[in-house]
């Protein structure tokens, strides 16, 4: 009998050990679903979709109207096959951050979102998307491997691009042989070299890019072998020095294009689809990687995101991976040129590949751009590359900035 009273005893013992272990066992596997905040969750309780409720997508987008029309052929061609009707609504192609944050809160609540990939991340974060990759049943394209970094985080895909549209130094050989110079600039000293030679002729501006966006800061410390974080402090000192032979435009300048010919530019930096439209005369391109991998800072890229309201997720992500699958982008391609996302169509050899400044094998392997996560939110290094342009930011200023950021204190240890 007292045996048996000490079975029971240490029976139970074991039993409270194994009761009191239970809270800190993580049983989370990698295959579940990514845990929803509270925003997540009661968008999804309160809109899905009826079982048996035919499916209807609301997706916003921010196109030209050749674009648009394009976008409607490929939609219709997925409305045949699926069986789901789809509403396109086009914000423009001016449509900036606030359009977009207005329809994720009080605009007309679309299932899918166009964004600049840079922006994925902090969409996520914030609450505002689904995981793609959760509801998508068929593959869709591949996305080219220097964008991935952009679309994951916390372990799940929040997006899928579109196209890719990198950026590029234009410049005339002529007007730099004028200023001293055989090519575009690729170290320090002969940017300096450029700049001493621009100031001796009034009116001439060593470079040109936009002010609203961080593209031209990374192509100038590209080109002199940084990064953008943490970027080179010589480099970034570099450009304070060189700040008022630094012309900046509002992204829509299209008077570069005559400075640049006139002489009155040595080299600006530009979206390679304006170079496309614009090119001519005795005007090049150049990549600010050459010929190493293309890093995520020098890609702007226009990418899908699947709304946190939408009441359709698997539709939704259906119509994502039809509109970025390899046959769809190849028609995109053709039709505007803007180069596809999906690395598929260069792997079996781009069509017009041999007409860009640059080879399209350096946009299939990632090893450029940021060294490792971002420190930064896309927001955060906008804010910060335009304040070092315009004087309001140092090197020193503008490498706290960036280290300052919630994000960067997120990363940080």
């Amino acid at each position: 009998m007292l045996k048996r009273k000490n079975y029971w005893l240490l029976f139970a013992i074991l039993l409270l050990s194994l009761t009191s272990l239970s809270p800190s066992m993580d049983l989370n596997q990698t295959d579940d679903p990514p845990l929803m905040n509270e925003y997540q969750s009661q968008s999804q309780s309160s809109s899905l979709r009826q079982k048996g409720e035919p499916a209807h997508l609301r997706i916003s987008v921010s196109l030209s109207y050749k674009e648009f029309r394009e976008l409607q052929n490929i939609s219709s061609n997925f409305e045949l096959s699926s069986g789901v009707t789809v509403e396109l609504n086009n914000l423009g192609e001016a449509a900036g951050d606030d359009a977009l944050m207005n329809e994720l809160t009080i605009g007309n609540s679309p299932d899918i979102v166009m964004t600049e990939a840079h922006h994925i991340r902090e969409l996520a974060q914030q609450g505002y998307l689904l995981p793609v990759d959760v509801y998508r049943s068929s593959p869709g394209g591949t996305p080219l491997t220097p964008l991935l970094p952009l679309l994951q985080w916390n372990g799940y895909a929040w997006g899928m691009p579109l196209d890719v549209d990198p950026y590029i130094f234009v410049y005339s050989p002529k007007v730099m042989k004028e200023l001293g110079a055989e090519a575009l600039p690729r170290t320090l000293d002969q940017w300096t070299r450029l700049l001493e030679q621009s100031l001796k002729k009034p009116g001439t501006y060593v470079l040109a890019m936009d002010a609203g966006s961080p593209y031209g800061v990374s192509a100038f410390l590209e080109s002199v072998g940084s990064s953008q974080f943490p970027g080179s402090r010589e480099a970034l000192d570099w450009i304070g020095q060189a700040r008022s032979s630094i012309y900046l435009t509002d992204g829509q300048d299209n008077g570069v294009w005559n400075m640049l010919r006139e002489g009155k530019i040595a080299a600006a930096v530009l979206p390679l689809s304006e170079w496309q439209e614009s090119r001519g005369g005795d005007l090049v391109a150049e990549a600010p990687w050459m010929g190493d991998p293309a890093g995520e800072e020098m890609l702007y890229c226009r990418s899908f995101a699947l709304s946190a309201q939408t009441r359709s997720p698997e539709a939704a992500a259906d119509w994502l991976s039809y509109i970025t699958s390899a046959r769809s982008q190849l028609d995109w391609l053709a039709s505007t040129g803007r180069l596809p996302a999906a690395e598929e169509l260069y792997r079996g050899g781009l069509p017009g590949g041999d007409s860009l400044p640059f080879d399209t094998v350096s946009l299939l392997t990632g090893g450029g751009g940021l060294a490792g996560e971002p420190q930064a939110g896309w927001s955060e290094i906008t804010s910060a590359a335009g304040l070092l342009l315009t004087g309001k930011l140092d090197a020193a200023g503008y490498i706290e900035a960036l280290s300052n950021s919630p994000e960067g204190e997120e990363n940080g240890p």
